[in-house]
């Protein structure tokens, strides 16, 4: 069988057809490249959207839990306000009745009645309205509220410290337990036969 040499079927570089041939199909693998670079350029696209919504999700759930928790807090608040209020009102009631501290009695009526409306304030509002209820009180007094937000901060520190010290010694002081007594009668000076252990 005769071997055939497969350039001479081949026209030569530079001949009349080659030209448009090539030309041909470097138009038809740009637009395949084109077409692919479109389909991942939606992909990414769709996949951004996604993770888009996603997070939008997650972050209105956390807001909405954040809001329900400040909303728990707000009527914990409101409710030991109204706690602290009563019980100035019926000391104020006890001054009143002695002609000595009558006078401190009307003190301590007006400061209940302001703590009374306080109460009422943050039982009745909801936590966006008193968000802003703040933010104009310090608009309309930056000193007063200043002041305020110092006195919150200086009580909430001594509450904090106070907590913790209490937790301290609750850690530091001695639990008796049946357990442990049981194991401190059965210690004793060596040779000892207490509690009822041999050795």
């Amino acid at each position: 069988m005769p071997t055939q040499d497969i350039s001479e079927n081949a026209p030569p570089l530079g001949a009349p057809g080659t030209a448009p041939a090539a030309s041909e199909e470097l138009k038809n693998a740009a637009d395949e490249a084109r077409s692919a670079l479109d389909e991942v350029k939606e992909e990414v696209g769709e996949q951004a959207e996604k993770l888009k919504q996603e997070v939008q999700a997650q972050l209105g759930g956390a807001a909405d839990k954040a809001k329900a928790m400040a909303a728990d807090q707000k009527d914990r608040a409101a409710g030991q306000l109204g706690g602290i209020s009563g019980a100035v009102s019926r000391v104020a009631d006890e001054l009143g009745r002695d002609e000595a501290t009558a006078g401190i009695a009307g003190y301590a009526h007006d400061l209940a009645g302001g703590i009374r409306r306080v109460s009422d304030t943050v039982k009745n509002n909801n936590v966006d309205d008193l968000i802003a209820m703040s933010e104009d009180f310090g608009r309309r007094q930056p000193i007063a509220f200043l002041g305020a937000a110092a006195l919150a901060g200086f009580v909430a520190s001594r509450f904090v410290l106070a907590s913790a010290q209490r937790r301290s010694a609750r850690a530091n002081s001695p639990v008796r337990t049946e357990a442990g007594l049981g194991a401190a009668a059965g210690s004793g000076p060596a040779g000892n036969n207490e509690g009822g252990m041999t050795r």
